[in-house]
């Protein structure tokens, strides 16, 4: 019960800062350690502070001056001084890019105040951005910009910002609230592919509308495609949710990830399994031939059991639904669909869209019981 009650709390919290328009403040290349950056304000007007250990440095420049492109390494230093971090405040638009290797990334655009701090040899950037184009941002780094449907972006743009509700504590501890890879939801900037236009007028024509059961903000699941059947966090994670289900999902089964296959020698096949289980060749091809064309979320091999979610991660398989065969030189693995099948399938989402279905119609094929609601209402 004080669990409950303290989770309760947390998610209003959270939605009274979002009702406000707090801006979230985003790791951004969360993915990468790099210890060369490059930044340039593309336009208009902009002021640069730099705190050192003994004293706050400030330059501003106004839309006529001439504005630099900055480059700093790992000591974050300026005009030669030492910085415990350096912050950009404008209110347009700037370019951001790192160094992987020998190469520099695409830039990738933003708007907000920007951070760069050190990290030992390494650097990060933390980006305070407006609500409005995170979540279209996020649409655009989720779902890629190849589909037309407004009626996906509508539905991917209400679990990115009921998803931001729910976890928009999850690293405050570290001087952020998220990151901007998959382990938070993917985030490069504004819109900036070739749907952008389409993309950011989709998202805003929703306003703050978030998805909810029960009064309460859902915790947003997706993943790319479901290969034909989704599945329960329960199956993949531990936790029981009311507004998930296990759908038959015909929509993903015509995306472009629905099917994927990896081969294995049985020499490489039973040395994974070895560590637990002792089968013979015969043993799995018995196995393989008695397994139902649905999504297996758990193997019984013997009196073990093994969470194919887990296994899938050792195997590093786009999905857990997996229907092995076994031939003379090894194991086939035939695999379907593509992330760990939770929640709304984006693929299937898509073809949803196209097929004349709305972002309700969507979000209601994939979830159960939902409410739609202005965050302001809540």
């Amino acid at each position: 019960m004080k669990g409950r009650f303290l989770t309760l709390i947390v998610t209003l919290i959270c939605t009274f800062q979002l009702s406000g328009q707090t801006a979230p403040r985003v790791l951004i290349f969360a993915e990468h350690e790099y210890s060369r950056l490059q930044i340039k304000v593309k336009g208009g007007s902009y002021t640069l502070t730099a705190y050192t250990p003994d004293s706050v440095f400030t330059m501003d420049y106004g839309p006529d001056d001439v504005h630099p492109l900055y480059t700093f390494r790992g000591d974050l230093r300026l005009n030669r001084a030492g910085c415990d971090s350096i912050r950009i405040t404008t209110k347009d638009t700037f370019v951001v890019r790192i160094l992987r290797g020998k190469n520099w990334t695409a830039e990738r655009p933003y708007l907000g105040d920007f951070i760069l701090r050190p990290n030992l040899i390494y650097l990060e950037g933390i980006v305070r951005t407006p609500i409005e184009p995170y979540i279209a941002g996020v649409v655009e780094a989720e779902g890629g910009s190849s589909s037309t449907a407004e009626a996906y972006y509508k539905a991917q743009a209400v679990l990115a910002r009921t998803w931001l509700i729910t976890n928009f504590k999850k690293h405050v501890s570290e001087g952020f609230h998220i990151k901007d890879d998959q382990s938070s939801q993917a985030f490069k900037g504004l819109p900036h592919s070739k749907n952008a236009t389409i993309i950011a007028k989709a998202c805003a024509s929703l306003d703050d509308t978030v998805a909810l059961h029960n009064g309460a903000p859902i915790i947003g699941f997706y993943h790319s495609n479901s290969g034909g059947y989704t599945a329960l966090p329960e199956q993949v994670w531990s936790k029981a949710l009311p507004y998930c289900r296990v759908v038959l999902d015909p929509f993903s089964k015509k995306g472009s990830k629905s099917t994927w296959e990896k081969t294995y020698s049985w020499e490489e096949w039973q040395k994974y399994w070895s560590r637990s289980i002792d089968w013979t060749v015969s043993d799995w091809t018995t196995f393989f031939n008695q397994l139902p064309d649905t999504r297996n979320t758990q193997w019984t091999l013997g009196t073990q059991t093994f969470k194919m979610e887990t296994v899938r991660r050792d195997f590093k398989w786009r999905s857990a639904y997996v229907l092995p065969e076994a031939t003379a030189e090894g194991v086939v693995v035939h695999g379907y669909g593509f992330g760990h099948g939770v929640g709304m399938a984006q693929q299937g989402a898509m073809l949803m869209g196209r097929a004349g279905f709305d972002w309700k119609e969507i979000l209601d094929f994939y979830f159960k019981d939902l409410e739609f609601e202005s965050v302001e209402n809540l």
